[in-house]
């Protein structure tokens, strides 16, 4: 039996569990088949928990490493918070891109502000073949040149100013830009529209996933270059099926991104 918890921020949900709860067991198997919304728990990706030092490890459902999740480094610091693993509202989080400082601004309801550091707009960061930014990148699907903007923040991002993001022909076309072989590691596709000045309408496309129903890492990437491109101010919301996300841009290009998380149930998965 593995023990296990659900937890989802905005709707984008996760299977968490402390690391030494998974020793012994083929992750390549035991993700998908956890993260199967048919004969498993059900979850856009899946967290290990490492107490020293303090680390989130993140997996999408289909066993892939990625560097971080926006939605899923919220829940780690609520499940850590719920389990006595740490002490206080601040958490120094170790992930693959990089330390992330969480900050706890409530309990009940939980709401945690994350800081997110500052995007990187180099070629080399995203794993394309580029003389410069992927900004007005051409991106050939279907015939046409599908102009986007790429860069990493936090993870591989593409930003896609989109009519409506809920149409399902456009969400096609992003699970193209997805698996399109000028990225090498393939890019997560935001679908964004500007509403008015401090509100957005996002969806994502996530590599290794699919459509989600919220990305806090794609919702700073989307409020970045919304901002960065003059259409909204330097705080917005995001607006997602499930949920609000509040994400902020300090005149240096640090980004904070403030939201919530919830836990879903507790118990234990039969392998």
């Amino acid at each position: 039996m593995l023990p296990a918890s659900k937890y989802h921020g905005c709707g984008n949900d996760f299977i968490i569990l402390r690391e030494e709860d998974a020793t012994g067991y083929d992750l390549k198997t035991l993700i998908p088949a956890v993260c199967d919304r048919h004969t498993g728990l059900g979850a856009d990706g899946f967290i290990l928990v490492r107490t020293c030092p303090l680390t989130m490890i993140f997996y999408n459902c289909d066993g892939s490493r990625a560097p971080m999740c926006g939605n899923g480094i919220r829940c780690f610091a609520k499940f850590c918070l719920d389990e006595g693993l740490v002490d206080g509202e601040c958490l120094a989080v170790e992930t693959l891109a990089g330390p992330k400082m969480v900050t706890v601004a409530s309990r009940d309801p939980f709401l945690a502000q994350v800081a997110m550091g500052k995007a990187d707009f180099s070629p080399e960061s995203i794993g394309v073949e580029h003389s410069g930014p992927a900004l007005d990148f051409p991106v050939p699907v279907e015939g046409k040149k599908i102009l986007v903007d790429s860069f990493f923040m936090s993870t591989v991002h593409t930003v896609w100013f989109v009519k409506d993001p809920e149409d399902s022909q456009t969400q096609r076309i992003a699970g193209l830009i997805c698996e399109s072989p000028l990225y090498r590691e393939k890019t997560n596709v935001n679908m964004v529209r500007v509403l008015n000045r401090h509100t957005i309408q996002m969806r994502t496309w996530e590599r290794g996933v699919g459509m989600t129903l919220a990305c806090g890492t794609g919702a700073c990437a989307a409020a970045l270059d919304a901002y960065r491109r003059g259409y909204c101010e330097n705080e917005v919301e995001i607006r997602l099926p499930k949920g609000r996300l509040t994400v902020q841009i300090d005149r240096d290009g640090s980004v904070w991104m403030s939201g919530p998380a919830k836990r879903i149930g507790k118990g234990e998965y039969e392998i």
